[in-house]
């Protein structure tokens, strides 16, 4: 896309859920990180033992600036706040559907620690999630924790799915964790409902919904995720006024390009079942 949409992450963010309060040195936590990102260097000098901070550089991950060309830095960060479940992420714990334990789980931990991204918005999206995932996992061989919270995707997961994704590679990775596919229903619109995608705009691309009725909301998610995944393979190659196959075979769904329904604003593609499963103006 020439323009990244509205809620394109200039950083990107995860939230690791720990029941006791994390620590690590930062020479095994480089060490970790390795496995994964093998050119990582530290930046920065350590303050004492068990660090509440550790930043890395990644040389093979070059930025371009305006007048030089830079590595991507990822950044962890212990908090020393108390973690509890806000009214702000009460919404991503109820959107929150491939992690059904998430309150029980959520309820024993009280420490948190912040993985995130900087100077790495211009990377290629598929090269600057690869790097981000990979830091993560080597952070997560180091610090127990048992729930994350991926802030572009607005959800909680277990950890130990996050863990298996990883070593499963592939689409596995995408779907564990920068994606999420939300249900709303529509309360002046009785038998109406909502399915919509966040995570893509995080990343330079457009979400996905649907507004809908008569149909099964898990084969909407699937086409909803299915196309995301195409989506972020291939770029936003989908042109207004395009069709894919919807639920059933042989059905085509018409696509455009339009603000999205549900916050936060952020481009989306639109897809139109027809009739008569076609919710608000388009039925």
């Amino acid at each position: 896309m020439s323009k990244p949409p509205e809620g394109f992450a200039q950083t990107y963010g995860v939230e690791l859920l720990c029941e006791q309060p994390p620590r690590f040195e930062r020479a095994e936590l480089l060490q970790s990180v390795r496995k994964y990102c093998p050119n990582a260097e530290l930046m920065g000098e350590a303050k004492g033992e068990g660090s509440l901070t550790c930043s890395f550089a990644h040389p093979d991950h070059l930025v371009r600036l305006k007048d030089a060309a830079v590595p991507a830095h990822t950044h962890v960060l212990i908090s020393n706040a108390p973690y509890s479940v806000t009214p702000e992420v009460a919404d991503d714990l109820r959107q929150s559907w491939g992690f059904p334990e998430a309150v029980e789980v959520l309820s024993t931990c009280r420490h948190s620690l912040l993985v995130t991204d900087m100077t790495s918005s211009s990377l290629a999206p598929k090269e600057r999630l690869g790097l981000f995932q990979g830091v993560l996992a080597g952070v997560l061989d180091v610090v127990p924790a048992r729930a994350i919270h991926w802030r572009p995707s607005a959800h909680f997961l277990a950890a130990d799915r996050f863990r298996e994704a990883y070593r499963q590679g592939g689409a596995a990775r995408f779907f564990a964790g920068a994606i999420n596919v939300r249900f709303v229903t529509i309360e002046d619109a009785p038998g109406e409902m909502i399915m919509d995608t966040l995570g893509l705009a995080a990343l330079g691309f457009p979400d996905l919904q649907c507004r809908f009725r008569d149909l099964d909301p898990n084969d909407v998610a699937t086409v909803l995720l299915n196309s995301g995944c195409y989506i972020f393979e291939a770029g936003d190659v989908i042109q207004d006024g395009h069709t894919i196959e919807g639920t059933t075979a042989g059905s085509r769904w018409l696509c455009r390009h339009a603000d999205s329904a549900l916050a936060p604003l952020r481009t989306v593609l639109d897809l139109n079942p027809g009739p008569p499963h076609a919710g608000g103006r388009r039925a």
